[in-house]
């Protein structure tokens, strides 16, 4: 019989009732299943010593040509397997052997017997006959415990592969909740940036940084700050840092954000060539469009330079034979940058100016 079949016939039938039955019902069937002949005393080993002459019996070793490959030890249905770890790990570790199982036969206890750390560092795997799904199942006692696999040394390959898995799962599970509730408590740029970016795609209204550390720390969300006038004449308040969306002559812009995606700058001169270069990215075959854009007497953008109002302060988008003119204050430079966003249908809400937070 195929193993699945094995394992859907032990399903249907009585459990067994005893130690000595569950090794003659449900483990040795399933052994068999895997290509292991119980009958055959130079496979499968029944009470086989173990551990020297201070040492004693596992209920089963499973045995290639050279050696003892496996240690299963049968105990009654029901019995609490952790009281017998430590006996078993011992002995198959003397004796050497790969893989190591500790089973009620409803319940198997997989082990990797010489690998370091404490006993539940090493347990592998967890298999339920009357519980797991049945091809998993069948699946994960081929791969550790069928014939082939245990002598061709795949099922000690795969089960350290699962062991490592196990492990980093488990560090996972224990760190992440911490990285997170540090995060939470001091938020990083790239956290509120995204979690910005999300809240735009969605609603199209970008917050505040204050309003998303707000929302990440669960206190109410403050109303956004009034923007500041561009030509208020007034210093801004010494000592007060907040990030502004407006470009002022007294902040430095440090990155920008441009439908969603951060762009780093150094000078205000660099939103304009970033915000330009981006634009042609996008829209190279229709770029002529900002050829239209013009003041009193000269053009914002031109093929020539010198028809700007003055050339040698121009700067090339991208190589690409368009010329815009550089010779800007930083609030002409916001409103620039929004002409040319609204040339090709964008809301000037698509680029936000990060500015430096300690205002001079």
């Amino acid at each position: 019989m195929h193993l699945k079949e094995i394992l859907e016939k032990v399903r249907s039938s009585a459990g067994p009732q005893n130690e000595e039955s569950a090794k003659f019902q449900v483990i040795a069937p399933i052994l068999h299943a895997l290509g292991w002949d119980p009958s055959d005393g130079e496979q499968v080993l029944f009470e086989h010593s173990v551990g020297g002459k201070k040492g004693g019996r596992v209920d089963i070793a499973l045995k290639d040509k050279s050696r003892v490959l496996a240690l299963i030890e049968a105990k009654a249905p029901g019995a609490d397997l952790s009281t017998h770890v430590e006996q078993v790990l011992g002995y198959a570790f003397h004796e050497g052997v790969d893989i190591c199982v500790l089973t009620t036969g409803d319940e198997w206890w997989l082990y990797l017997p010489r690998e370091p750390g404490e006993p539940l560092k090493r347990r592998f795997a967890v298999l339920m006959v009357e519980a797991d799904p049945l091809e998993q199942l069948a699946e994960d006692f081929d791969r550790f415990l069928g014939r082939s696999s245990l002598t061709g040394g795949q099922s000690l390959r795969q089960a350290r592969r699962v062991l490592k898995a196990g492990h980093e799962a488990d560090r996972l599970r224990t760190e992440m909740p911490k990285i997170w509730e540090r995060m939470l408590d001091a938020p990083d740029d790239e956290l509120v940036e995204l979690i910005s970016k999300r809240v735009y795609d969605k609603v199209s209204i970008r917050p505040s940084n204050e309003q998303v550390v707000a929302v990440l720390h669960n206190s109410p969300v403050p109303m956004a700050a009034p923007p500041i006038p561009e030509q208020s004449g007034e210093e801004p308040e010494k000592g007060k840092a907040a990030e502004r969306s407006a470009l002022t002559p007294t902040v430095k812009p440090v990155a920008i954000v441009l439908w969603g995606d951060r762009y780093p700058v150094e000078t205000h001169a660099d939103v304009l060539r970033t915000v330009a270069e981006k634009l042609f990215e996008r829209h190279s075959g229709e770029f002529d469009k900002l050829l239209e854009l013009r003041g009193r007497k000269r053009p914002f953008v031109a093929r020539d330079p010198h028809a700007l109002l003055k050339p040698e302060r121009s700067y090339e988008v991208a190589a690409s034979g368009f010329f815009v003119d550089m010779n800007l204050s930083a609030a002409s430079i916001r409103r620039r940058c929004e002409e040319f966003l609204g040339c090709f249908g964008y809301p000037s809400s698509a680029l936000e100016v990060l500015v430096d937070q300690r205002v001079s």
